[in-house]
């Protein structure tokens, strides 16, 4: 199993409850609809446990794949004209300067 994750931060202008909202209600269904080769999506969504400052991200995404080449499937097909749909609804409400993404396969330890 292959998984895309990415944490992300919202736009600037932004509430994280509106971020949250617009990833969960807009943009999540229309990835997990259009993205090819794709096995599994997770939100993961930050919860507030002490009176700190802001966390850094706003959410994790993980987009799983059955292998290498499925996922590299998916990366040619959102690059391509097709993936326009995603990444222009993407620059909707994701800081893009603070991406932070890595491919990893997954270890169970327990």
């Amino acid at each position: 199993m292959i998984k895309l994750i990415q944490l992300l931060k919202r736009k600037s202008g932004l509430t994280q409850e509106e971020f949250l909202q617009y990833w969960e209600e807009i943009h999540g269904p229309l990835a997990a609809k259009m993205i090819p080769k794709l096995r599994k999506y997770v939100h993961n969504y930050p919860i507030r446990i002490s009176k700190g400052g802001e966390s850094p991200i706003d959410g994790v995404a993980e987009l799983w794949f059955n292998d290498l080449e499925s996922w590299r499937e998916s990366v040619n097909w959102y690059r391509s004209a097709e993936g326009e749909v995603i990444r222009e609804d993407e620059d909707k409400f994701i800081d893009k300067s603070k991406l932070v993404v890595f491919v990893a396969e997954e270890k169970v330890v327990k």
